[in-house]
């Protein structure tokens, strides 16, 4: 299944960067609880979840006088990736917004009303909308994801899929046929990123990649 950056996620992402900022090294997890007011096995737990999704590094540190004694615990957020900065961010922030509606009329609204030449918003739709269909969907995508292919092929294939799924709910409307639009809209962005970057549209299916669970 996807894994979200949950609001407490993030919130505990955001704590950890502005310590780590403050301190210029990595810090223990403690310190995030203290922070969040929350116990210190919790922090821990919210920082290995970051950590499972890449975002946040764990190094480990000797305490005591001259370095011996007990190790400590640390974490940092991950550098990013080349090209993580301009996919990563974008598809996780759409990706999240539509996998939290759950009926599809709103969310095919809300995805239609804001809707342009942003690859990663269409993707992190399509995404979002495959979330809310379960999980038979989000084993189909991981499939297409990771299967060969140039990475228009299968961002196209995940649309179709999402496509699909949310018009079976949707039924015959106008609404559905907008959506059809969208789709095929989405089809020609990526055929005309294809012709300029395939490195680019690669990059974005290792960014739709990094927000499945390992």
């Amino acid at each position: 299944m996807f894994l979200s950056l949950t609001p407490r996620r993030r919130e505990t992402l955001d704590v950890l960067r502005r310590l780590t900022q403050q301190a210029g090294a990595a810090v223990h997890y403690s310190l995030v609880a203290g922070r969040m007011r929350i116990s210190a096995w919790t922090a821990y737990g919210l920082l290995r979840e970051l950590e499972s999704m890449g975002l946040v590094v764990r190094r480990y540190a000797l305490g005591g006088t001259g370095g011996g004694g007990r190790s400590r615990i640390l974490f940092e957020p991950s550098a990013p990736a080349r090209g993580e900065a301009d996919d990563d961010a974008p598809l996780r922030s759409a990706f999240e917004r539509f996998a939290a509606i759950p009926d599809d009329a709103a969310a095919v609204r809300a995805y239609l009303a804001e809707a342009g030449n942003d690859l990663a918003w269409h993707l992190g739709f399509w995404l979002g909308r495959l979330e809310a269909a379960g999980r038979n969907a989000h084993d189909a995508a991981r499939t297409l994801l990771e299967g060969s292919g140039l990475p228009a092929a299968k961002m196209q294939a995940v649309a179709a899929l999402g496509l699909g799924s949310t018009l079976a709910r949707l039924g015959p409307a106008r609404l559905a046929d907008r959506l059809t639009a969208a789709s095929s809209r989405f089809s020609a962005l990526l055929e005309e990123a294809g012709r300029v970057s395939d490195a680019r549209l690669a990059q974005l299916v290792d960014s739709a990649r990094r927000l499945e669970a390992t």
